[in-house]
């Protein structure tokens, strides 16, 4: 998974997955099928375990609680010490060649499903009342994204942790937090 994430699909070779994964190139066809095979089952395993911060900052009961812990937690997560500094949906296959399609494929529906998730949060919002009905959704939903998207980039240019806090409270108090 680290090397899927930090290199991408393309940027990842078949000779460093059979090295990482002490296997030979036949055990791993014969285990996963292919490399989209082996890269969607690792996204799968990236989801489950390293993203269900924005599950549960879409749980909090307010929206201010929410996208303020969409932002807090999207820094803790970028800055974590001992993986990439970056979110695999966005660098494991953002720009890539035809052959590697299908990963870009299933990274856009993976960043997709999570504006969806985001979306139906800020749908309840408005139906509270939390959000005026002056805010068109899908577009507070595609800032929200892009702002979080945004913090990832600054993570991989090297942003450090205290740069990635400050940028998120500046984005917090242009959404009115």
């Amino acid at each position: 998974m680290l090397l899927f994430w930090e290199h991408g699909f393309e940027g990842t070779s078949m000779a460093e997955l059979t090295q990482a994964m002490s296997l030979s190139p036949s055990s791993i066809y014969a285990a996963f099928g292919d490399k989209h095979s082996l890269f969607s089952l690792t996204v799968k395993r990236y989801i489950k375990t390293r993203t269900q911060y924005a599950t549960e900052a879409l749980e909090k009961p307010t929206l201010k609680m929410v996208v303020c812990a969409l932002f807090d937690s999207t820094v803790t997560f970028l800055s974590k010490p001992g993986q990439p500094p970056t979110c695999m949906t966005l660098g494991g296959a953002m720009s890539c060649g035809r052959d590697a399609a299908p990963a870009r494929d299933l990274l856009t529906a993976v960043r997709k499903q999570n504006e969806t998730a985001m979306k139906k949060r800020f749908l309840e919002a408005r139906r509270s009342g939390e959000l005026t009905k002056d805010i068109n959704v899908d577009d507070y939903t595609r800032y929200v994204s892009l702002m979080l998207a945004g913090l990832s980039v600054q993570a991989a240019n090297g942003s450090t942790k205290a740069e990635l806090k400050r940028t998120a409270q500046m984005a917090l108090l242009h959404l009115g937090y």
